[in-house]
């Protein structure tokens, strides 16, 4: 049985691609963002429409985004046109 599972959301003309991992306690798939960091695809999502920074991070070839409206990092990769939501957290304060 596959240990992954990916759900697409299409959010004004974006389709975002988020990961779910296999709970093994339930043996149900959940958002891997929720299961580590409890944030839910939706708030990552506007967390990208509403960030306020947003840096290339060459080293792990991933782009990362903080939302001070929404005090949540973003960790994406641009797969162009689509994202790939690698995960999100409450980070307050990343950029200060």
């Amino acid at each position: 049985m596959a240990q992954h599972k990916y759900e697409i959301f299409k959010i004004k003309g974006k389709k975002f691609i988020v990961k779910l991992d296999l709970n093994p306690n339930t043996n149900e798939f959940e958002y891997h963002m929720y299961i580590r960091h409890l944030v839910m695809p939706a708030q990552a999502i506007a967390a990208y429409f509403s960030k306020t920074t947003d840096v290339y991070n060459k080293m792990r070839d991933r782009h990362e985004l903080y939302s001070a409206e929404l005090d949540i990092t973003v960790f994406y990769k641009n797969l162009e046109p689509d994202i790939l939501l690698i995960t999100a957290f409450y980070q307050g304060g990343m950029n200060d």
